[in-house]
């Protein structure tokens, strides 16, 4: 089974404890019991723009699941530039602490600049496209194989409040285009002891088990998801 994951830096499961799977590595390890050998292709850190742009230089054919772990970047308009790219798709690896710098400045700008559009959203609603809806376009030959996450909880007011619109639109966008999505606040809700000690935005390991075991479960369930209940019969 051949499984994308494309999502940030809890995938490889940021500030766990040496020996603490991330949540990726939880439902990986699931399938893996239930009979299943598993080939994982992981990328973090990419803009919206990025994910299309490595999305469409992929064999997404090959895969058997595509798991896109989203976050608010996702209302961005798609015809707003690319501002503070890292330029190239980054694979799943412990991010060093240059690009810890590097990404958390980013995400400052990209919360204020999505922060205004947002703002001007409510005024000019159809004024542009929104990134969520061309990457959806460009996964529908694929959405059967899809499995779209809702962003992370968050305990900082703004990245929260953007949070929250996020999965309203990724919701609406995804239910629109029969894509399944896997709402994260089933599972992980802004209060702190979801989160890593003394920080605001990395869930702790309990966080991610729960995250895993509940996404494995979700996987079996969903109607449009061509899931491991398939391979069983084989």
């Amino acid at each position: 089974m051949n499984v994308l994951v494309i999502g940030d830096e809890h995938t490889y499961g940021y500030g766990l404890p040496e020996g603490n799977l991330s949540y990726i590595g939880h439902f990986i390890r699931n399938i893996s019991r239930a009979g299943r050998a598993v080939s994982v292709e992981a990328y973090a850190h990419l803009t919206m723009a990025q994910t299309t742009a490595t999305l469409a230089q992929l064999p997404l054919n090959r895969y058997d699941l595509i798991i896109l772990q989203l976050d608010h970047t996702l209302i961005q308009t798609a015809t707003a530039p690319a501002t503070h790219s890292l330029g190239v798709a980054i694979p799943v690896f412990p991010a060093s602490n240059a690009l810890r710098r590097k990404l958390g400045a980013r995400k400052i700008i990209d919360q204020v600049t999505i922060l205004k559009n947002s703002l001007l959203s409510f005024i000019f609603p159809n004024r542009a496209t929104s990134s969520i809806s061309v990457l959806l376009n460009q996964l529908r030959p694929y959405r059967h194989n899809v499995l779209l996450l809702t962003p992370f909880s968050s305990l900082v007011p703004i990245s929260e409040w953007l949070r929250r619109r996020s999965r309203a639109v990724l919701l609406r966008e995804a239910d629109k285009r029969l894509v399944s999505v896997f709402d994260t606040d089933a599972v992980i809700r802004p209060r702190e002891e979801y989160f890593l000690p003394n920080d605001m935005e990395h869930l702790n390991a309990v966080s991610h088990e729960l995250l895993g075991r509940s996404l494995f479960d979700f996987y079996q369930s969903a109607p449009t998801i061509v899931t491991i209940q398939a391979f069983r019969r084989e």
